[in-house]
C-alpha cells in the first residue's frame, strides 16, 4: 500500500523515518505496512504517553517496547502529565495533548536526522477535525481538514476510512490495544464521533465521500482566496487604507483573516465581531493608532496600515 506513497515523497531505503505509534489499530497497521517495505534499522518508533489512563497508558508503552525489541526496531518514548499541563496552560486536554505530542515527535526527528514523521491519521479523523473546527468558529483554513503533508509530517492513510483499516488489521492478524477512553464522550472529539458523526451514516451512507470532496473544494477555494490576498499585499508589510476600503467586504474580511492566521498560526477564535472591529479600526479617521489581536499587531499611520 505504501510503495507509491514512498515514491511520491522520494523516501529511499537509506532514509530514516519516524513512525508515531500509540499501539492502537491505526498506528499498528501503519507500522506493519512500513515494516513491509522499509529496512527496520532505519525505522524509529516514537511513542508519547499522555498519562491519561494510568496503568493502561503504561501498559501500552510496555507492550509497544516489547514489540519493537522482538522486531529489531528503534523505540523511543516520552511521557507528560497532559491533564496537569492543560490546567496550567488553561487549554483543552485534546489541544494540549496535540501540542505536546508534536513537539516530542519533532524532537525525535531531529535527534535521528529523520527524513519524515509518519502518522496514522485517516479519513474519519479528517472528518472529525472538519466538524470540530467548524463548531469552534474556524475560518476557511480550519475547514480544509488534515493535510497529507505538513512540513516533515506525512499522513499516508488520510484518504482511507477507519473501517478499511480495521478490516486490514483483522485480515493480517496485527496485534494492537484499544484505548478505553475512546468510549468516554466527556472528551469533545469522542462526543462528536460517538453521538454526532455516527448519525451521518444513517442520514447518508456516502457521507465520508461527500465530506472528503467538500474538504478538497475548500482547499482549492482557500488557495484561490489566498492568491487574491497576496496580490493585494504585494509582499509588503503595509497597505494603503484607501486601497483597502475600495475592496469588496468579503475580500476585506479575508485579508484580516489571512493576517491573523499568519501571526497566530490558525484562525480558531477569530470571530466576525473581531474582524468587524479591525475593519472599523482601519477606516477610523484617527491618524496614529494601534490595534492588537492575539499576536497580530496593526499600526495605522499616514494613510497606511503596518503589520
Amino acid at each position: 500500500m505504501l510503495e507509491k506513497f514512498f515514491q511520491k515523497y522520494e523516501i529511499t531505503p537509506d532514509n530514516t523515518i519516524v513512525v508515531a505509534c500509540s499501539w492502537g489499530p491505526d498506528s499498528m497497521y501503519l507500522l506493519g505496512e512500513v515494516m513491509k517495505i522499509h529496512p527496520k534499522r532505519w525505522i524509529v518508533i516514537a511513542h508519547f504517553n499522555h498519562c491519561l489512563r494510568g496503568e493502561e497508558s503504561d501498559g501500552d508503552e510496555i507492550f509497544l517496547q516489547d514489540f519493537c525489541t522482538k522486531n529489531g526496531l528503534i523505540f523511543i518514548s516520552a511521557w507528560k502529565d497532559i491533564t496537569q499541563i492543560a490546567q496550567t496552560m488553561k487549554k483543552w486536554i485534546e489541544e494540549t495533548a496535540r501540542i505536546e505530542r508534536y513537539t516530542f515527535l519533532e524532537e525525535v526527528r531531529k535527534k535521528y536526522t529523520a527524513e519524515y514523521i509518519l502518522t496514522a491519521h485517516h479519513l474519519d479523523d479528517n472528518i472529525e477535525t472538519l466538524i470540530f473546527n467548524l463548531i469552534r468558529g474556524a475560518k476557511i483554513h480550519g475547514l480544509t481538514g488534515i493535510k497529507e503533508q505538513n512540513e516533515y509530517i506525512l499522513r499516508p492513510f488520510i484518504n482511507i476510512s477507519k473501517t478499511e483499516i480495521l478490516k486490514k488489521i483483522q485480515e493480517e492478524n496485527i496485534p494492537y490495544r484499544l484505548d478505553s477512553t475512546n468510549t468516554d464522550d466527556t472528551y469533545l472529539r469522542n462526543h462528536l464521533r460517538l453521538n454526532v458523526i455516527s448519525e451521518f451514516e444513517r442520514i447518508n451512507p456516502e457521507y465520508r465521500k461527500n465530506l472528503s470532496s467538500f474538504v478538497r473544494y475548500m482547499r482549492e477555494l482557500e488557495e484561490f482566496i489566498n492568491q487574491q490576498v497576496i496580490i493585494f499585499l504585494r509582499g509588503e508589510s503595509d497597505f494603503s487604507v484607501e486601497d483597502f476600503q475600495i475592496l469588496s467586504p468579503f475580500l476585506q474580511r479575508e485579508i484580516i483573516r489571512y493576517l491573523y492566521e499568519q501571526a497566530n498560526n490558525w484562525t480558531i477564535g477569530l470571530s466576525e465581531g473581531w474582524i468587524a472591529e479591525i475593519i472599523r479600526f482601519i477606516g477610523d479617521k484617527g491618524n496614529y493608532t494601534r490595534k492588537e489581536l492575539g499576536k497580530l499587531s496593526l499600526e495605522k499611520k499616514n494613510g497606511k496600515v503596518y503589520f
